[in-house]
């Protein structure tokens, strides 16, 4: 799963309850992040703000894209890609806009790879570096304070794997960021 990940909380467990294999972990981490649902659910949200991050797959770079409501700081989307391009904005635009009933207003940072796919959407923006983009910027803050134990490095047998990996793992933190964090 993630540098041993697996393994350390299976020996917690073992310590509580009664062994349990790593396999077993990683099993049930499967179908725990399966069942998920984002956003509560489809409604009007007036402004929403965009931002990716970078962590590395098999020494190479994979980006995490995340959308998140400025109003409410519920988390609308997250996605895992190998490139920052257009089309991948695109992509990622289109996903978390099918939690919104309306077109809103979309604050980005500066990347040169926002305004063709947001214009090719219709979709009024905003460059910000700092105000509203800040609930954005504190998902990742807490997602890179996370991955801080392994070194923002997720280890797999090859590069499928890994996203694979990856997007297991971004799965587990939505349930934890989106109900039993505390927030500071």
């Amino acid at each position: 799963m993630f540098h041993g990940g697996c393994r350390k909380v299976s020996k917690v467990l073992s310590l509580a309850l009664e062994p349990i294999s790593k396999s077993t972990v990683h099993e049930l981490a499967k179908a725990v992040s399966s069942k998920i649902v984002l956003a509560s659910k489809l409604r009007y949200r007036k402004c929403i703000a965009v931002d990716e991050a970078k962590l590395s797959v098999k020494s190479v770079h994979v980006y995490v894209w995340s959308a998140v409501d400025v109003d409410s700081g519920e988390l609308l989307a997250l996605e895992a890609s190998y490139g920052r391009s257009c089309l991948n904005a695109l992509i990622f635009l289109r996903k978390a806009l099918k939690m919104c009933i309306n077109k809103p207003l979309v604050i980005v940072d500066r990347g040169p790879w926002y305004p063709w796919a947001l214009e090719r959407l219709g979709l009024e923006y905003k460059y910000e570096r700092f105000g509203m983009r800040n609930k954005v910027e504190r998902f990742f803050r807490y997602l890179k304070e996370r991955t801080m134990v392994f070194y923002h490095k997720m280890s797999a047998r090859d590069y499928i794997q890994g996203i694979i990996n990856l997007k297991l793992f971004l799965n587990l933190y939505t349930i934890y960021y989106q109900t039993t964090r505390i927030v500071r």
